[in-house]
């Protein structure tokens, strides 16, 4: 406008040419920063610990039949057949597969909450797990953020508020329930409990769902500085292509390996 006011000599143009320009560059003084304030501060510092940290070693898992009255309700279900998996310190691996593949059954024998039906689990003696659940089931809903975070570090109060602060809770949201939360709150809860686990082994069961992009990307840079190692399962193609550099693939019970990203594993499927 204010180029065409000045072309064609039309006061009323320039003018409003100008009123424009100027609420364009309270724009970029203002809204700028509080932007950049307003990103979640998310560091995963991770450390060196056993340089085999995860071997997997003819792995099995079955699922027994179940019967009700007498009668068959469910057919026994091999899970994972002979599974042999190798993780070394600073690998980044990226786990996919078909829904109902087991990827969700393998963490659990990877946290102990299971056990393997045959082979062996072996983690390294120095390893830390940190654990994100993707339905969040690793949260109590019932309790406050504030005493959620007090449970997992000896903080008081207020650094405890002023901790949840860095991953954008209020003072309000802090003193209420975790069952108030959105699922993409939710998520920034769990990510804000990864950084105060010491973890140098980290299992990410769908880490970016209910992220938005802004949180997604805050999520990446941290995985991209965490020296320690990465076991991710994950339908984000771009998110895998960023921050995985080998893919293992797990369907009718038995994994296949991928050197490189999900592009990657694409282009050799193909």
């Amino acid at each position: 406008l204010l180029i065409w006011g000045r072309t064609y000599d039309n006061e009323k143009l320039i003018k409003r040419g100008k009123a424009i320009l100027g609420r364009l560059e309270k724009i970029e003084r203002i809204e700028k920063p509080i932007l950049e304030q307003r990103r979640m501060d998310l560091a995963l510092a991770g450390w060196r610990g056993s340089n085999k940290v995860m071997e997997l070693t003819d792995v099995d898992k079955v699922f027994p039949a179940q019967y009700q009255d007498g009668a068959l309700v469910q057919a026994e279900n091999l899970v994972l057949a002979g599974l042999k998996l190798l993780l070394w310190h600073g690998e980044r691996v990226g786990l996919v597969g078909p829904n109902g593949a087991g990827k969700s059954v393998l963490f659990r024998l990877l946290l102990g909450e299971e056990a393997p039906t045959g082979g062996t689990i072996t983690i390294g003696p120095s390893v830390r797990i940190g654990y994100y659940a993707q339905e969040h089931e690793s949260l109590d809903y019932n309790a406050t953020l504030i005493e959620t975070v007090r449970n997992a570090a000896h903080f008081s109060e207020s650094n405890a508020v002023s901790f949840l602060g860095k991953f954008l809770f209020n003072y309000e949201q802090a003193r209420g329930p975790v069952s108030a939360l959105s699922g993409g709150e939710r998520s920034r809860l769990q990510m804000a409990l990864l950084t105060l686990t010491n973890a140098n082994f980290l299992l990410l069961d769908e880490p970016t769902n209910n992220l938005d992009i802004a949180a997604a990307e805050v999520l990446e840079d941290a995985l991209a500085d965490f020296e320690g190692t990465l076991l991710v399962i994950s339908h984000d193609r771009y998110f895998l292509d960023r921050v995985v550099d080998r893919i293992v693939e797990l369907d009718n019970g038995t994994l296949t390996e991928f050197i490189g990203n999900f592009s990657d594993y694409q282009a050799a499927k193909q």
